[in-house]
């Protein structure tokens, strides 16, 4: 339920005009929780700069982008999106977000006329220039991280000096698996394509990336006052909606990894099912090889998919990926060996052996580094589901290889 305090004045004014910046004017942190698709399950942030007599003024924020923006998932690919900032009428922004369904909170900042000055003009020089255009990435340069330098800069560089002397007890890669525990698939994706720079000690600096820490965070941040002292940067809090549809939780979720734990050994146990089967059944070999092909096909995307961010994007966090121990381009060959081994060719049942031997013992050295404290890379939850099929995709075709071979020519 939006607060009488802001349906008096304009909350729902259409008006997009700017404030005269002076006493009756006031800055919010403007903080939305997270919302049902993935882009909004990391939540998002805006600054409104109010005229407290009328109740409007501009509210900015730098998470706008566009799904049909041409070039959008070549520029996804490459690391290499472009977003932009918008400005509205903040009443209305916010009124549009409680309508949404989604948690909405303000926190006055305690800025003095030349601050507030500083703030509007910084952020409509911004605006001017091409709408706020600038290289997006998750981690670094987001809408939270816009919004944060842009406050940082109006007081002088004392919220980035609270920030980076506080440290965070979680890394890039726990805050993105709380905020995707909802879509095991989305999930999954995120964690065996993110690198050891996901799982770096981080600060309070870096996990601002997230409107709700930034959120948290900045009500530490203390700003000289008149006499000497200093006062809280953060003058007072207002809940304007409150909504937990699409809460997020506060501690890293085990059920994800347990989840993705039980369908490795599900895929595992079937494929070895199959595989022993497949020495006395056609039909089990079919089976077996047509599953096995199935695999190689999910294995070898995501062995491109790594190398890609690797080598050709500028994701960063997505670079020195050992999860290329369990998406081994061996899945390539053994994909193209698997029409022969369906007419049971002896050599290409034995260059299966091969390769699926070269697929086994590099995912089982990720499990061995996933396990020892020797690399800073925390991958536990892919090597869970990726080693078992591994392992009986060795067993299977070794077992079909020596029947095989084994048969009266």
């Amino acid at each position: 339920m939006v607060l009488s305090f802001f349906l008096q004045g304009g909350l729902a004014a259409q008006d997009i005009s700017s404030s005269d910046i002076g006493d009756h004017t006031a800055v919010y942190l403007v903080t939305f929780g997270p919302g049902p698709q993935v882009w909004e399950r990391f939540g998002h942030n805006a600054v409104w700069i109010r005229d407290t007599v009328t109740g409007r003024g501009p509210a900015y924020d730098y998470g706008r982008f566009n799904f049909e923006q041409q070039g959008f998932l070549w520029r996804f690919a490459r690391g290499q999106m472009a977003y932009w900032m918008g400005r509205a009428d903040g009443g209305a922004l916010i009124d549009a977000y409680v309508r949404l369904g989604r948690s909405v909170t303000l926190q006055e900042l305690r800025f003095d006329a030349g601050q507030r000055a500083s703030l509007n003009q910084a952020l409509e020089l911004n605006f001017a220039q091409d709408s706020g255009t600038y290289r997006y990435d998750y981690y670094r340069d987001n809408c939270s991280t816009r919004i944060r330098d842009q406050i940082d800069s109006a007081i002088g560089g004392a919220l980035r000096d609270y920030l980076e002397s506080t440290p965070s007890s979680m890394t890039l890669r726990d805050h993105t698996r709380r905020s995707l525990e909802n879509n095991l698939a989305i999930y999954f994706g995120a964690m065996f394509l993110l690198g050891p720079a996901a799982d770096r000690p981080i600060t309070a600096l870096e996990e601002s990336f997230l409107p709700a820490l930034l959120q948290q965070h900045i009500r530490g941040v203390r700003v000289p006052d008149s006499v000497g002292g200093s006062v809280p940067l953060v003058r007072r809090e207002i809940q304007v909606a409150e909504s937990d549809g699409y809460s997020v939780p506060l501690q890293v979720p085990k059920a994800p990894n347990r989840v993705l734990g039980g369908l490795g050994l599900g895929i595992g146990a079937t494929l070895l099912a199959l595989g022993l089967l497949a020495r006395r059944s056609g039909v089990a070999r079919w089976g077996f090889l047509a599953c096995v092909a199935l695999w190689q096909v999910f294995v070898a995307v995501g062995a491109l998919l790594i190398l890609w961010l690797w080598g050709l994007s500028d994701h960063v966090a997505a670079y020195r990926n050992l999860n290329v121990l369990h998406f081994s381009v061996a899945a390539l060959v053994l994909l193209g060996l698997t029409p022969g081994m369906l007419r049971g060719g002896v050599k290409r049942l034995r260059a299966g052996t091969l390769f699926a031997r070269f697929a086994f013992s590099a995912s089982a050295i990720g499990v061995i580094l996933a396990i020892l404290p020797i690399i800073t890379q925390q991958f536990g939850d892919v090597s869970a589901l990726m080693f078992p099929a591994h392992a009986a995709v060795l067993v299977g075709v070794e077992s079909l290889s020596r029947s095989v071979s084994s048969s009266p020519s």
